[in-house]
């Protein structure tokens, strides 16, 4: 936390420095020493000598260039690597206090109980369920700063390792007179694979999609690897997806259960009208609710109101034309039917009156609908292509929610499409299906849920009781 890192700079800088000076120490000694047996002035054995020698030092020269650019390399990016891991564990240390604790100097972490008032102090002592979950908290934030400690050792030992590596003299190139005992001119190898991993940190190769994951599983690591790459927190990232997961999760769940309940309603309505004899109440599009209220609205506006200024083109393009919808009309268990935009058929528009018809009976609003329902079937047959059958073994429940989310997907845009009793039947049934493999899939959080929740009401009831007992 406390340590200044320009220091590897400033010795990288130097490093660079003296690789530009004996370049020209190398230049110099190629047009003054190297170049004398050029001449064919000179000759026997001395001068064959000469050539091998001369080239041998020469080439201690390039590979004393070498090394020491590559080790200029290794600081920089150890610099790079060291103030990042540094600002991650500073990020940690915040975090860590806003969340209630202490981190001390030497990096433990506990619950701070001095911003507690005395009743909390009080309720902190007398409830052991307050104190577990506190004690689960310190651990997990201590885990968290030891990780980030521990990054730092790593990638100081793999510094310490690369910066052994560089000056090791191997088998060099030709004119290598010196092998084991002279300057590395293969250093650049190490400062290439350093810098391949420190291009694997920075640039975007974590984004690609991997074999063994579904287009799902893809963008949920996109998600949390950017959150953890802005922020620097990989437990925020974790955090914040869990709780993003969980609200989808529940608003899926709501959403398929509510589907169900309405369009079953909507199906014992309509067949209960038939065997009545009684022309069925019709069906109306799912994403029709709020324009089916603004209509009512309207029609029972005021003269002079405000509802009533609206232009009624405006009104007719957000939730769809009852003009229009007319297009769809037919014969219908022995009458002629003819639909308001929330109603209508849009097939049955679009055949008859033709598309612009079919987007004005539609509307803004369902049309949005619509446009959303056809991308999410898309997006969801697409995922589904992305499983094989290893993955499917590996995660059934997985599987099930994804291809029920699909057929639920697909024909609720059906129903927003044409709402009859055909797409509201297949809704109910995927939405069942749904609904039952979210519920295997999420099977042990929504355990645990219980759980709480009827340890909850047990001590509830029991605290009441105590209460209500005069005698207690």
């Amino acid at each position: 936390m406390t340590t200044d890192f320009a220091g590897l700079l400033t010795a990288a800088d130097k490093w660079q420095s003296m690789a530009d000076e004996i370049r020209k120490v190398e230049e110099r000694y190629r047009d003054s020493v190297q170049k004398i047996h050029m001449g064919g002035t000179w000759t026997g054995v001395s001068a064959s000598v000469s050539v091998t020698n001369f080239a041998a030092t020469r080439y201690e020269y390039q590979a004393a260039q070498t090394q020491a650019k590559a080790t200029a390399t290794l600081l920089r990016n150890g610099h790079q690597q060291f103030s990042e891991l540094k600002k991650t564990l500073e990020n940690a240390k915040a975090d860590a206090v806003k969340a209630g604790m202490k981190v001390s100097d030497a990096g433990v972490v506990t619950f701070d109980t001095e911003k507690l008032s005395a009743a909390e102090k009080n309720a902190m002592r007398h409830d052991p369920d307050y104190m577990a979950s506190v004690r689960k908290s310190e651990q997990s934030w201590n885990d968290y700063i030891k990780e980030c400690v521990k990054a730092i050792d790593e990638a100081d030992q793999d510094l310490k390792k690369d910066l052994e590596a560089v000056v090791v003299d191997g088998l060099g190139g030709k004119g290598d007179g010196t092998l084991g005992t002279g300057f590395n001119g293969n250093a650049g190898a190490v400062a290439d694979a350093d810098n391949a991993q420190k291009q694997d940190r920075m640039d975007l190769a974590w984004a690609k999609k991997r074999d063994n994951e579904t287009l799902d599983d893809w963008l949920e690591r996109l998600q949390k690897e950017g959150i953890t790459r802005l922020s620097g927190n990989a437990k925020l990232a974790d955090l914040i997806m869990q709780v993003q997961k969980g609200t989808i999760t529940a608003g899926m769940f709501a959403t398929a259960l509510t589907a169900v309940g309405m369009n079953s309603y909507k199906l014992h309505k309509y067949f209960k009208d038939l065997k009545l004899g009684n022309f069925p109440a019709q069906f109306n599009s799912p994403s029709t609710l709020v324009p089916r209220t603004v209509n009512s609205r309207l029609a029972g506006a005021a003269p002079g109101g405000l509802l009533s200024k609206l232009p009624p083109n405006v009104v007719g393009a957000l939730t769809g034309s009852d003009e229009a919808a007319m297009w769809g009309g037919k014969m219908k268990h022995g009458k002629f039917f003819i639909p308001v935009a929330s109603e209508a058929n849009l097939i049955t528009v679009a055949k008859q009156g033709g598309m612009g018809n079919a987007l004005k009976a539609a509307g803004w609003l369902r049309g949005a609908g619509v446009v959303g329902g056809v991308a999410g079937t898309a997006y969801g047959i697409a995922n589904l292509a992305t499983y094989d059958t290893d993955m499917i073994k590996a995660k059934p429940e997985k599987f099930a929610s994804d291809l029920t989310g699909t057929l639920f997907s697909g024909s609720m845009t059906a129903m927003m499409v044409a709402p009859n009793p055909v797409t509201a039947g297949l809704a109910v049934g995927t939405g069942i299906a749904y609904g039952a493999s979210l519920a295997w899939e999420h099977r042990e959080a929504i355990g645990n849920a219980f759980e709480k929740a009827g340890d909850g009401l047990v001590s509830g009831a029991k605290k009441l009781g105590s209460a209500l007992n005069p005698f207690d």
